[in-house]
């Protein structure tokens, strides 16, 4: 059973995830401790957007190290159900908003500024990872936002991403068939007349 590593919320359980959906696969303890571990700076009063949420260990986990708050984007009714009923155990519910949407789709309509940014999509589906590397820096991102992007090892390499030029990659980490990037958004300058 999934717990939370640390903060305020720290040793609470996680509620059993549901069966059944496929490509469900929540972020391992040692990689969801040692993400937040690096990203200790950068959490407290963070807005999080967590798109593919599957188990919401992520985005529980930064609320719980001081985040403000976090959007749960995910295309599965069943977990979106699941996401909302997990927060409100956690009595977090206030500090949660889920979407039951396609993470592509979902930033393709309007855009909110985040501070942190969890993509973990499905092993299956690395590919959507490039369309919404494409999107984030329209409007998603606040200047010197961080994002997150949890890829699979196959072999030892991971999918390439074709990140934009404002989105500086600080740092990857492997950890066993996962790879984590971590990425800093730097707005292009204003261009002076």
């Amino acid at each position: 059973m999934q717990r939370v590593e640390s903060g305020t919320l720290g040793g609470r359980h996680l509620l059993r995830l549901p069966n059944g959906v496929p490509g469900l696969r929540p972020t391992s303890a040692r990689v969801r401790g040692a993400v937040f571990d690096r990203l200790r700076e950068d959490v407290p009063g963070a807005r999080v957007l967590d798109l593919f949420a599957g188990s919401g260990a992520m985005s529980i986990e930064a609320i719980s190290r001081g985040a403000e708050r976090a959007t749960v984007v995910e295309l599965s009714g069943k977990v979106a159900r699941h996401l909302q009923a997990q927060a409100e155990a956690l009595g977090i519910g206030k500090q949660v908003r889920v979407v039951k949407a396609d993470a592509v789709k979902f930033l393709q309509h309007g855009a909110a500024p985040y501070d942190l940014v969890i993509i973990d999509p499905p092993f299956a589906k690395p590919e959507v990872v490039d369309a919404i590397a494409q999107a984030l820096p329209q409007g998603w991102l606040a200047p010197g936002a961080v994002v997150v992007c949890e890829l699979e090892l196959v072999r030892g390499k991971s999918r390439d991403v074709a990140w934009p030029a404002t989105l500086e990659l600080e740092a990857t980490k492997h950890y066993g068939q996962a790879e984590v990037e971590f990425l800093r958004f730097h707005p292009e300058p204003i261009s002076s007349p």
